[in-house]
């Protein structure tokens, strides 16, 4: 019995060493990546001290030129959003990057499957495991769900399913970007399928909460932000959006509202596909967006 005893100790530090090793080589991974999303993940957490940041999910991503930005409003700006995700891992990041400088402005491209809608939040956590540690990361875990307090002890759960990611960063990195903006050069060539508009929404207590976070902590540090709401094709209802309108009045935040814009939203020309807009539709976005953002700016 002693020595089966014995034998499950040296087993378990066995795991815990191995466990170490993991943590070791994988943080090792992310601080040295080259590029792709480590590396992008990397500046906008460790380093951008743009004055302008876009945050978003696809739609932000997509949607707004930081160039266009920069040269019309004389502010460095970068793109901050990602494919997927929304206020949960935007909220992480902003913590994260206002610790160490303030940015002068923040457009935040709210789409409703991520920032408002009900869910499955765990996905939104991935891009934040890497920053487990930093003030005020850890919470958005136990808000989510909390046994990630348990989970996230361990290296092997932490990086689980990201190594060929870290390799290919380090190795050599697939993605590109300007300023974190990814143009869509395709245009939609097929008409979209109608679909029943929901008269009820699920809205998710979590997103809206940290959408007011947002809305408070850039309050605080002296950060104008600034909600909108691009266009998507063929809609004219944004009857979904009554939550942010709503915390938009109550803390007197800007909100450009293009989602049913008639200038975009019925022209196929502008459009990757039925949710995100071509370069073209980017473009042409953007350039109106700058004089709504100048105008703000000014009366601030």
């Amino acid at each position: 019995m002693k020595k089966f005893i014995s034998k499950v100790i040296l087993f378990l530090i066995g795991l815990v060493i191995l466990d170490q090793l993991v943590g070791i080589g994988a943080r090792y991974l992310v601080g040295h990546a080259k590029g792709g999303d480590t590396g992008l993940n990397n500046y906008i957490c460790n380093q951008m001290e743009e004055e302008c940041i876009i945050f978003g999910s696809s739609r932000g991503m997509h949607h707004y030129d930081p160039n266009i930005i920069t040269d019309s409003l004389d502010m460095s700006c970068w793109n901050c959003s990602l494919d997927g995700n929304g206020i949960i891992l935007m909220y992480g990041r902003y913590k994260m990057l206002s610790a160490r400088y303030t940015p002068k402005m923040l457009i935040y491209d709210v789409q409703t499957s991520f920032d408002l809608l009900e869910g499955d939040n765990h996905k939104y956590l991935g891009g934040l495991r890497y920053y487990y540690d930093r003030q005020g990361i850890d919470s958005i875990f136990w808000n989510v769900d909390k046994t990630e307090r348990f989970k996230m002890m361990s290296n092997c759960y932490r990086y689980n399913s990201q190594w060929l990611q870290l390799i290919s960063d380090n190795i050599h990195p697939l993605q590109s970007n300007d300023k974190g903006y990814k143009p869509m050069d395709k245009t939609m060539t097929y008409k979209p399928k109608k679909t029943l508009l929901k008269e009820e929404y699920k809205y998710d207590s979590l997103k809206l909460y940290y959408l007011e976070r947002l809305v408070k902590e850039c309050k605080a540090k002296g950060t104008q932000l600034v909600f909108t709401i691009s266009p998507q094709y063929a809609s004219h209802n944004d009857d979904v959006y009554k939550p942010l309108k709503e915390i938009c009045s109550r803390y007197q935040v800007p909100l450009l509202n293009h989602y049913c814009d008639k200038d975009f939203v019925d022209n196929s020309d502008y459009f990757y596909d039925s949710v995100h807009m071509n370069r073209t539709g980017a473009t042409k976005y953007t350039k109106m967006l700058v004089g709504e953002l100048r105008t703000i700016r000014n009366t601030k």
